[in-house]
């Protein structure tokens, strides 16, 4: 992926480190804020009132500041960054510039490359938080939740946070706190993050309460990275589940090969864990594949393998210092958890560009998502 290397990106320090950045990486800034007006020329002085409006008016190089607030509003951003130039959407105070979506479709709609989309609190009416279509995007420290799926459980199925274009490529999914997608157990197409395009990283999100997986990787997906999520509470016993890894219907004739789904806590799931999956009759995966190191309990079945067995798998309580269903507890590891340093590092999956977050050097990384404040 073809951007300036940045560390893990968790709530306060991921947006302050894109802010931080914005004066030396972009041409310019444009600024939004709930006082602004959209006739204004989005300075700090006179901001815009909309990021809708923001949008349309970045070009590569710009960085939207957008300040604490609520936006009602559905945004669609078109304009294109480049690997020297990204644009970059940026809640100023991490998680307070609050998004509330109408309609049945999707809360922010990305249809631009080089982007990045990081800090925002989502929410709404519709079925999808984030939807993208475009390659070379990260989506980084978001607070994506209660989706209301208005328009029913539909064949265009939904999720929090939505990679769509099977031809798409390269982007990256961390450091988001998504939840309450829907009904858990009540459509089987809405997920927390689904997932559908050629490499990727879907690191350090804790997802839960989906309708019905916590992770979804599917149509295209292909040589993608799943590692350090903490998934629990999703589906039903019958619907769903936490991770699902496999390939099927638009755009056919690809089989998933080279991903790694490892070092995640996935936790008390009514139905599967980690599933290898396809449709009945098809062979969608093939060779490549690892899946290593997950904490996996409390689930309503074990890891489900089509190729390959499931190593290092730790099947004990990971002893969260506060675990609530409901998302409010403590997502630290207390001491002597089994999940403290028993991942897998960086040079144990090199293809995957994992930027581990503990230090190169790390001798183990520890399991699951850093708890996300």
């Amino acid at each position: 992926m073809s951007m300036p290397s940045l560390p893990r990106l968790f709530v306060l320090l991921a947006c302050a480190a894109v802010a931080g950045r914005a004066g030396a990486q972009s041409a310019r800034a444009l600024y939004v804020a709930p006082d602004g007006d959209d006739h204004n020329p989005g300075t700090r002085r006179a901001p815009l009132r909309t990021i809708r409006a923001a949008a349309a008016a970045a070009t590569a190089g710009t960085t939207v500041l957008v300040a604490p607030g609520t936006y009602r509003e559905n945004i669609r951003s078109a304009a294109h960054g480049d690997a020297a130039a990204w644009i970059r959407y940026v809640s100023s105070t991490p998680r307070q510039a609050k998004i509330v979506g109408g309609g049945t479709g999707a809360v922010w709609d990305n249809r631009g490359g080089h982007v990045e989309i990081a800090g925002f609190d989502i929410s709404g009416s519709g079925r999808i938080g984030i939807l993208n279509y475009a390659s070379d995007v990260r989506i980084a420290g978001n607070h994506v939740h209660d989706l209301a799926l208005s328009g029913g459980c539909t064949g265009n199925g939904g999720g929090g946070i939505v990679n769509a274009n099977y031809t798409a490529t390269d982007a990256e999914i961390s450091g988001n706190l998504v939840h309450d997608i829907g009904v858990p157990g009540t459509c089987a197409g809405v997920h927390g993050i689904y997932y559908s395009n050629l490499r990727g990283n879907i690191h350090d999100n804790i997802v839960y309460r989906a309708s019905a997986w916590g992770i979804h990787l599917w149509h295209a997906a292909d040589r993608v990275l799943v590692a350090n999520n903490t998934v629990f509470a999703n589906g039903s016993a019958q619907v769903g589940g936490g991770i699902v890894a496999g390939t099927g219907d638009s755009p056919g004739g690809v089989v998933l090969s080279g991903t790694y789904i490892i070092n995640n806590i996935v936790y008390r799931n009514p139905g599967a864990s980690i599933r290898q999956y396809c449709d009945r009759g098809k062979a969608c995966v093939g060779a490549g594949n690892v899946v290593a190191n997950n904490v996996v309990y409390g689930n309503g079945s074990d890891i489900e393998m089509l190729v390959g067995t499931a190593t290092g798998t730790i099947a004990r309580d990971p002893m969260f210092v506060r675990f609530r269903l409901d998302g409010t507890g403590d997502f630290a590891l207390r001491r002597g958890s089994p999940a403290r340093g028993r991942g897998i590092t960086r040079e144990q999956a090199p293809q995957a560009d994992m930027r581990d977050r503990r230090g190169a050097n790390a001798a183990a990384p520890d399991i699951g998502a850093r708890p996300q404040r």
